[in-house]
Order: C-alpha cells, then sequence, then structure tokens
C-alpha cells in the first residue's frame, strides 16, 4: 500500500512526461516529412537577410530568406542557410523535387 502512494504520482508524471515527448517527436517527423513530399518551382524575385539580437545575451542571429514567385503566381519564403543563400541570386530560377529537403537551381 505505501509503495503504491508514493510511487503512484511518480509514475503518472513520468507516463504522462513520454507522452509529451512522443507526441513532440512525431510532429517533428510529420513536419519533414510533409516538406519532403512537397514539389514546387518559381523564380527568386527577392533575397532578405535579417538581424535578430538576443536581449538577454545580446548574440546576434542571422535569418536568410528566399521570396520566391511560384509557377503557381503565388509567393512563398524559404528559409536557407547563409551558404546556400549566397548561392542563389535575384531571377534564378530555382525548384525543389520531391523527396528532398532544399530547393536547388533549374
Amino acid at each position: 500500500m505505501e509503495k503504491t502512494v508514493v510511487f503512484g504520482p511518480i509514475i503518472i508524471f513520468f507516463g504522462f512526461f513520454a507522452l509529451l515527448v512522443i507526441g513532440f517527436f512525431a510532429l517533428i517527423i510529420k513536419l519533414i516529412t510533409k516538406s519532403k513530399n512537397e514539389e514546387w518551382s518559381g523564380v527568386i524575385i527577392d533575397k532578405k537577410h535579417t538581424e535578430v539580437e538576443d536581449d538577454d545575451s545580446s548574440i546576434t542571429h542571422d535569418y536568410y530568406y528566399l521570396v520566391v514567385k511560384m509557377n503557381s503566381g503565388k509567393e512563398r519564403n524559404v528559409g536557407l542557410s547563409g551558404t546556400l543563400w549566397n548561392n542563389f541570386k535575384i531571377g534564378d530560377k530555382i525548384f525543389k523535387p520531391k523527396g528532398k529537403l532544399l530547393p536547388q537551381k533549374a
């Protein structure tokens, strides 16, 4: 009886925590799978670079985006690393093949 009183709440807590962790990883896997299953192409109409400074630590984070006009007419922001961002120019035709995470030059 005493073990149930002591360990019961601990087991319930860790069970709930395990469900949260499993749910988090399932969401990440779903988002990656969705991104890999997309296929699109378009033309780069703008390149954006944003610097954000963290107020607590004074560290600056760089974010790089390509603004792509899709063949369907919609615009899409594509986030990239700085080195990959430098490889693209405004006016380049790019496409993201199915099964890949990042776009490529056409």
